[in-house]
């Protein structure tokens, strides 16, 4: 095997729970008083799905309440990734071959984690692994609990079908379900009621004044100099700053992450410093964001145009008032006429996968008439939009709070007039696979990225393209001069933070 070299490999990046070593888990990650209720509602008996968009914490819940359930002598909880390329790539009985393979593995590999005697057996067929499911339970005296971790891929939605049908026959009296979802996932199948067959918990954190404490919590857990008083001017709080920092990227977490990595090495930070950020995060995160995860979405690939000119047109349209004077604070919500979020559904689902927009509301009468959705506007884009580009503590109290009105876009209005959505292709399978691996590297968007070093290395060795790495062995990439135990496991989790978003 080869040997690793340690200055090439960053390990203090972790950005998704999936990647996270066991060890580290605890103390990268903190539970607030609403995450105990949702995981306690993971840990029960029933089918419960958890929706968030993209780095929102799904995958941190699924695995914090393995890990509890660990503790509890009745219940033998097992954690399931489902990020296994085969499954994006086939339908059918084909998918269901490949998942009853990786259900019986994870399976086993829990049995023997927990020192468990018991030969699981590898099971290819949906009712061989409810027999076998059924054994276990009655053998071990014990409900079993599965948790499936990114079942649904935005820009695959053809296997779903399969999934929740899957997801429904599995769930009986003696196994419960659990699985992430992101928001707009529709492709259930006829045989899967999602408010009968499961419960669905959706889990936006993006209105900081329910819970002025979440972010807060984070950041003593996570940046304990960030909740230092000491470090802040006189004008700004620390817990200002967190929730400030929460609610600009609608609560989504990995921004939140992201965003508190900027003030690494800062000895004082005030409002110019926290304006600064904000601005650098629309800038160089949010906007790239687009043009990074396009090749990831299939056929919806073609609505990035559209869902990045929606995105500039509500922009607009918070910011005209200050800009014409009629405001000094730009609102943060933007409350959209159902038929127009109806008409541009995927382009919304599209903007609040990505942490854009956070939906707030489903319904909420408008001044002009109709009903509509109340969307949270991203407070980086919003900040970048308006004449001054300053940040003012005006500002950070209104838009923490959550005082101000929403702004209305009503049916009649010219805002998304001239915003057209194309036609969508045939699913072809993910851009991304085709990609050259140059796109793996390391940028402000995709810090997690490989080093040149490590992406020279592999084209050295035959590997041009995502997919071939994708496909590859651990084995094979083993055979590549310089690439070793921990630079693969580098590798893959680029690599599957490149196709699973």
């Amino acid at each position: 095997m080869n040997e690793d070299s340690n200055d090439e490999l960053d390990s203090g990046l972790i950005l998704a729970a999936e990647e996270c070593p066991a060890d580290k888990f605890t103390l990268c990650h903190s539970f607030s008083a609403y995450d105990d209720v949702i995981i306690r509602k993971l840990s029960a008996h029933g089918p419960v799905l958890i929706r968030g968009g993209r780095g929102s914490g799904k995958s941190a819940l699924l695995i914090e309440a393995h890990r509890r359930m660990r503790d509890v002598s009745t219940v033998c909880p097992v954690y399931v990734s489902l990020r296994y390329l085969p499954l994006l790539q086939s339908d059918g009985n084909e998918y269901i071959g490949h998942f009853c393979i990786l259900l019986s593995q994870a399976i086993q590999r829990e049995l023997n984690e927990r020192g468990i005697s018991y030969d699981f057996g590898i099971a290819e067929t949906q009712a061989s692994v409810q027999l076998a499911l059924s054994d276990l339970a009655q053998r071990l005296k014990m409900r079993i609990v599965l948790l499936f971790d990114d079942a649904a891929h935005i820009g695959r939605e053809k296997p779903l079908e399969v999934f929740f049908d899957l997801f429904r026959t599995l769930s009986s009296s003696l196994t419960s379900c659990k699985a992430s979802i992101y928001p707009g996932v529709t492709k259930f199948g006829i045989r899967f009621d999602v408010f009968n067959d499961s419960t669905v918990i959706d889990i936006s954190r993006s209105d900081v004044m329910q819970n002025q404490s979440f972010f807060p919590d984070v950041v003593r857990a996570r940046y304990p100099k960030l909740s230092d008083r000491a470090t802040f001017s006189d004008r700004l709080a620390p817990n200002e700053f967190a929730n400030a920092l929460g609610r600009a990227v609608v609560g989504n977490l990995r921004g939140f992450i992201l965003a508190c990595n900027r003030f690494e090495g800062k000895e004082k930070i005030g409002i110019p410093e926290l304006t600064q950020c904000l601005l650098d995060m629309a800038s160089d995160y949010f906007w790239p964001l687009m043009d990074e995860v396009a090749p990831k979405l299939g056929m919806y690939e073609a609505l990035i145009e559209p869902a990045r000119a929606v995105m500039e047109s509500m922009i607009e349209h918070v910011s005209k008032p200050v800009k014409e004077r009629a405001r000094s604070v730009a609102q943060d919500k933007v409350l959209v006429h159902r038929q127009l979020v109806s008409h541009y559904i995927k382009v919304f689902e599209i903007l609040e996968y990505l942490g854009f927009v956070a939906r707030r509301e489903a319904s909420r009468g408008m001044k002009s008439g109709g009903r509509g959705a109340i969307f949270a506007v991203n407070l980086c884009n919003i900040l970048d939009a308006v004449p001054t580009k300053r940040l003012t503590l005006e500002m950070v109290e209104e838009w923490i709070t959550g005082i101000s009105e929403p702004a209305e876009i009503h049916i009649s209005g010219t805002i998304f007039q001239t915003i057209k959505l194309p036609s969508l292709p045939e699913e072809q399978g993910l851009a991304i696979l085709e990609k050259p691996l140059k796109v793996l590297g390391r940028s402000q968007a995709y810090p997690y990225g490989l080093t040149e070093a490590i992406i020279g290395r592999l084209a050295d060795g035959g590997y041009t393209t995502v997919g071939q790495i994708a496909n590859a062995s651990d084995l094979e990439l083993d055979k590549v001069d310089y690439i070793g135990a921990a630079k693969i496991k580098a590798i893959r989790d680029v690599v599957y933070q490149a196709i699973w978003m």
